[in-house]
């Protein structure tokens, strides 16, 4: 279902992504505070990723544009990002559409990158915040 969603979003240039995607699964560890201040870590799985963000599981109740920390277990890697858009929960995890604040082409490890990734990294500036994954 969401992949027909994908398909034809990229297929229509005004919601074209601004890097590629990939599907890999990559484990990582997301930091959510939550209401009392509490801060709640779950290891999970991103499923697609870019560039500028990624489609990750999470059984935690997030909202959206709530802000997460997203980690690299394997580089130690900390990235701020956005919640974008939450599908519907399977198995007791939900689908959680998430951007960086910045593109970050190497957050992910994959290699060979796809080469739109790299103008992505050049293009960042600080003042830049992503509007789409």
């Amino acid at each position: 279902m969401i992949d027909e969603e994908v398909l034809n979003r990229e297929k229509d240039p005004r919601k074209r992504r601004r890097s590629r995607r990939i599907r890999a699964r990559i484990r990582i560890v997301v930091r959510i505070q939550v209401r009392n201040k509490e801060t709640v870590s779950e290891e999970t799985d991103a499923l697609v990723v870019n560039a500028h963000g990624g489609l990750v599981l999470l059984a935690t109740t997030v909202a959206r544009d709530q802000f997460l920390t997203i980690v690299n277990p394997k580089t130690r890697e900390e990235l701020l990002a956005r919640v974008t858009g939450i599908g519907p929960r399977f198995m007791g995890k939900a689908q959680v559409g998430i951007e960086f604040i910045r593109p970050a082409p190497d957050f992910w490890g994959v290699v060979p990158q796809p080469k739109d990734w790299k103008t992505a990294s050049s293009l960042a500036t600080p003042d830049a915040i992503p509007e789409k994954v």
